[in-house]
């Protein structure tokens, strides 16, 4: 693997090892964002097709899937205002079960209801990425997400 430099605008192509590849994008410097489109055919890849297809998710994710060259940088471009903007993530206390939001690092007091939509704070290892993208387009559920899920 090559080693490559983290770069937002980025546009990442993740090997799910199963003849399979998805695409992701880094849209700022906490967030990468994952494309609802793969393909078993690299060799006919259409930038424009993955530009286009919809947001299906996005989390933090350890800087050393790109970085390491795990998930390979293969296009660039600037970063759409509207996608450079984090999203909110719940954190849930271990102990009392409260929620919160965190945003733009800023913590304020949620209920269930304001969480219930949104991802865990949590950075995600590339590994637990690709599963969960192997069996979103399984359409299995996937261990991980299911765990992360805030807890009435």
């Amino acid at each position: 693997m090559k080693k490559q430099r983290f770069k937002v605008g980025a546009l990442l192509q993740i090997d799910l090892k199963n003849g399979q590849y998805a695409f992701g994008r880094v849209v700022n410097k906490e967030e990468t964002l994952f494309y609802d489109f793969f393909t078993d055919n690299i060799s006919s890849l259409n930038l424009d097709k993955i530009y286009s297809a919809k947001e299906l998710f996005r989390v933090p994710v350890m800087k050393y899937a790109i970085t390491s060259g795990q998930w390979v940088m293969i296009d660039n471009k600037p970063i759409e205002a509207d996608l450079a903007i984090p999203n909110k993530y719940f954190m849930q206390d271990m102990i009392t079960k409260e929620f919160s939001v965190y945003h733009q690092g800023n913590i304020m007091p949620a209920t269930y209801e304001e969480v219930k939509d949104l991802e865990c704070a949590a950075v995600w290892e590339p590994e637990h990425v690709e599963d969960r993208l192997r069996d979103y387009f399984a359409g299995v559920p996937n261990v991980w997400v299911e765990d992360l899920k805030p807890k009435p």
